[in-house]
């Protein structure tokens, strides 16, 4: 209000349009479209926490057949409705006339890996083939995903491949869980990120699912990178490992200005930066470390935080440019 009271007292308008304008801000409606979908989200992760919840707290008196028939029936029923409200498949973004479907598709998923996971736990069904278990809802979930046109299933269903693989893909769990250490967890990392890379690439230009470009290059980027990193860090091939980290980061800023995302543009600039300052210190520590190995690294890390913080101030005219 304070920009319109400005207008109206350098005279561009006058009394009874200052007055309209005054009283069709102040009764403007506003959206509350994400606040609900916020609170529908927490419905149905609290919904599906209290099943697991009530199996932990009843175990000995519902019995296990009793809990796991609930929890099938309860997750059918989602799959059902699911079933008959869908509308025909397309490539393009779908929306449904219902505004609760996706909270319904979601619960079901959800529901369905809690009764594989509880059934293998109980029975023992797959042994110790716990990769195998987890593919089994991975693949329910990129069908869902891509037939219910559900970004959320999709993550579900990218962070399920990447557990029947053997990696954790939080980003928490990303360096906690996985053993960078094991050159071949380095090699499975990067395969996966490189085949999500690949199928967005081809998902774009097919035009199948477009939207959903992001959730795969998102993954890919956080895998690529934090894999190189792993390997310039833990391996003794730094050359190699530095030529791939930069040749991902050049990728990705590539693909940033493409799409002027500001995310895909900072994670590849942050992971860069991290990996070429590692190996600018790795080969000052490969010298006689004395004052000018300081001095050196010392300019180094002037110089290299003057270019951060223009690249900040400028990030807005790059991306736009």
């Amino acid at each position: 209000m304070t920009e319109l009271t400005k207008i109206f007292e350098d005279g561009h308008i006058d009394t009874g349009q200052y007055e309209r304008i005054r009283e069709s801000e102040s009764n403007r409606l506003f959206s509350i479209h994400w606040e609900l979908r916020t609170i529908l989200y927490l419905g149905v992760l609290l919904l599906s926490s209290g099943f697991g919840y009530l199996i932990y707290l009843n175990i000995d008196t519902i019995g296990h057949q009793a809990i796991l028939l609930g929890i099938a029936a309860v997750a059918a029923l989602c799959f059902y409705y699911v079933w008959n409200h869908k509308l025909p498949y397309q490539n393009q973004l779908i929306i449904h006339a219902s505004p609760f479907f996706d909270y319904i598709i979601l619960l079901g998923s959800l529901l369905f890996a809690l009764f594989i996971g509880y059934f293998q736990y109980q029975y023992e069904p797959f042994g110790s083939h716990y990769g195998f278990l987890v593919l089994i809802p991975t693949l329910l979930f990129f069908y869902c995903a891509y037939r219910f046109d559900h970004k959320g299933i999709l993550s579900m269903a990218i962070t399920g491949l990447a557990g029947s693989l053997g990696l954790s893909t939080s980003p928490r769990q990303i360096l906690e869980d996985n053993d960078f250490s094991d050159l071949s967890v380095v090699f499975t990392a990067l395969l996966l990120g490189l085949a999500l890379a690949a199928w967005a690439w081809y998902s774009d230009r097919r035009s199948i699912k477009k939207h959903f470009n992001f959730t795969f290059q998102n993954f890919s980027v956080n895998l690529l990178s934090i894999a190189a990193l792993s390997a310039l860090f833990g391996q003794d091939l730094k050359v190699i490992s530095l030529a791939v980290l930069l040749v991902i980061c050049l990728y990705f800023i590539r693909f940033a200005l493409q799409q002027r995302s500001y995310l895909f543009f900072l994670l590849p600039i942050l992971y860069g930066y991290i990996g070429f300052t590692y190996f600018v210190f790795y080969l000052l520590s490969m010298t006689d470390m004395n004052e000018a190995t300081f001095f050196v690294g010392l300019c180094y890390v002037i110089a290299s935080a003057i270019g951060v913080i223009l690249l900040f101030l400028n990030l807005k005219k790059i991306i736009k440019k």
